[in-house]
């Protein structure tokens, strides 16, 4: 939302000059959105308060305001890096300032444990990333932050770019709804407890997949996007190639999960964990399917599906509802997380699927 969906076309554009004017228009987007956002929370904040539990501290939602700024920055930075190949300076911008965070977040924890304190260093999280990776790289070009700014090519590449804000915007939007969907209906269904037994597996089994994925999506994006578009090589078999690398490497890493994780997370953390343990093998599988996928998904802006990958997102988030819901009404919540699962490893086969039946046509028509 942040930026529109824009920042995720810098890495595209041909020449520089072009992918300074996305990175333009991604900032002006900020901006924009900016006066909007304060004004909403300045309008309904008593019922935001009451909707997010903030009603002892409701200004605390005017930081979201801030983290957007920041947000929006950070995906500029980012896509800029990874448009030059800078991963290197990237990724030990990420590991430093995490560890920097994390930090902060065990000391603010022991002196003043609040969810004001966790809100702050997270946002100086972020903050000290975009910092610490403008210091790590060349300052020239799409990562001159002085042509971030101003209004030139705006509108061009808002022309260019527009299936970015018409399509990936709303498809991220929905997606960060859809993961964060069990812990509501959980809570709602269930209590706390099942909600945190799933938060704690979610975030023990996601962690590698986010390193992964976004490592490897990252380094993977602009390479299938000049085997696309500019036909510098075999699009389906460095899709495919991926895919099998990917769905290797994510089974070596939870196939320890899928067999013992029932038994391995209560070891780890403790018998009361028991009930993660259950979840971590269904969810483990959802995570394959999820790593193994990224190559297709990357793939997806270059071969113009960003509107199939919304259809997408809409139709399989209605399909996770449903199985949350028949769950709790034809067993229980293991049974629930199990048919959630189940539709996200169908939902990820089925978007492979599309993406090698588009680039097969795509190389037909060459």
């Amino acid at each position: 939302m942040a930026t529109m969906g824009y920042a995720n076309a810098i890495v595209l554009p041909e020449k520089d000059d072009d992918a300074a004017a996305v990175a333009r228009l991604s900032i002006l987007c900020a901006f924009g959105i900016l006066p909007f956002t304060i004004l909403i929370i300045y309008l309904a904040k008593p019922q935001l308060a009451q909707w997010t539990g903030l009603q002892s501290a409701p200004n605390l939602l005017y930081l979201i305001p801030v983290s957007l700024l920041i947000s929006a920055f950070l995906s500029v930075a980012n896509q800029s890096a990874i448009r030059k190949g800078l991963f290197k300076a990237k990724a030990r911008a990420y590991v430093e300032s995490t560890l920097f965070t994390n930090i902060g977040k065990l000391g603010g924890g022991l002196s003043l444990p609040s969810g004001m304190m966790l809100i702050i260093l997270t946002q100086l999280g972020q903050l000290l990333n975009f910092v610490m990776q403008m210091l790590r790289v060349p300052r020239t070009g799409v990562l001159k932050p002085v042509n971030w700014f101003g209004v030139k090519g705006a509108l061009s590449a808002a022309n260019s770019q527009r299936d970015f804000a018409i399509y990936r915007m709303p498809q991220s939007m929905i997606r960060a709804l859809a993961m964060g969907m069990p812990v509501v209906v959980l809570t709602a269904l269930y209590g706390p407890s099942e909600a945190g037994q799933y938060s704690l597996t979610l975030l023990i089994l996601g962690a590698p997949v986010m390193l992964l994925g976004d490592s490897v999506g990252e380094v993977f994006y602009p390479k299938i996007t000049r085997a696309i578009t500019g036909k510098t090589g075999d699009a389906s078999a460095l899709v495919l190639k991926a895919v099998a690398v990917l769905g290797g490497v994510a089974l070596a890493t939870f196939g320890l999960i899928i067999v013992l994780g029932d038994w391995l997370l209560p070891l780890i953390f403790g018998s009361e964990w028991e009930k993660a343990g259950l979840y971590s093998q269904w969810v483990a599988v959802w995570m394959v399917a999820m790593l193994a996928s990224r190559p297709a998904v990357a793939a997806m802006p270059a071969l113009k599906l960003q509107s199939a990958l919304l259809v997408y997102e809409v139709l399989v988030t209605g399909a996770r509802f449903l199985a949350l819901y028949m769950g709790s009404k034809l067993s229980d919540d293991l049974f629930s997380i199990a048919l959630f699962s189940m539709v996200n490893v169908l939902g990820y086969i089925a978007l492979t699927v599309v993406v090698f039946m588009n680039i097969y046509r795509a190389s037909n028509r060459v």
